[in-house]
């Protein structure tokens, strides 16, 4: 009887550690990245939609991944200069989230850390770049430093002046 009563209690512990590893599991949820976009009117004759990239490069200033380029003819590529010399011309990492050129509105881009090659993003701390520029329009480019770390969430805003607009960053 003795024997009994111990097998029901360690099977009752090993149920209880599991269940509790699968608790903790469960609520270790894996960093996400979440970004609101706006592009703003822009009254202009003729007005030209303008191209966008969005990347993220590690606090060093190295090209990560590009989480958005819209754009249309490929010759003017290089006129996203920031993008162009950190990321765009070295790789062709964009063709997963290549789209074309959007109109005036509200966009939001979600991304849980997946680079091109399969890889996670490694935590830690980088820097998120926005360039935008539109024939016979303007050109902007702003940045934001964000830490990449699984349970620190993190709010950013950043106001565009010309060819972008509120732009809300959340990391969770």
């Amino acid at each position: 009887m003795r024997n009994s009563i111990l097998k029901k209690l360690k099977a009752l512990v090993l149920l209880s550690i599991t269940f509790s590893f699968l608790t903790y599991a469960a609520a270790q949820k894996p960093v996400s990245l979440t970004i609101d976009l706006t592009l703003p009117e822009i009254s202009a004759e003729p007005y030209h939609r303008p191209y966008v990239a969005v990347w993220i490069e590690t606090a060093n200033r190295k090209g990560v991944h590009t989480l958005a380029f819209w754009s249309e003819q490929e010759e003017w590529f290089k006129d996203l200069r920031q993008w162009w010399r950190k990321i765009g011309r070295n790789t062709d990492n964009y063709d997963g989230v290549s789209g074309a050129t959007r109109k005036p509105g509200q966009y939001k881009l979600s991304w849980q850390g997946k680079l091109a090659n399969g890889a996670q993003l490694e935590q830690g701390d980088y820097v998120l770049h926005f360039e935008a520029v539109r024939e016979q329009g303007s050109r902007e480019y702003l940045k934001q430093k964000i830490s990449w770390v699984e349970g620190e969430k993190q709010t950013f805003t950043l106001q565009g002046q010309a060819e972008l607009g509120s732009i809300t960053i959340t990391i969770e």
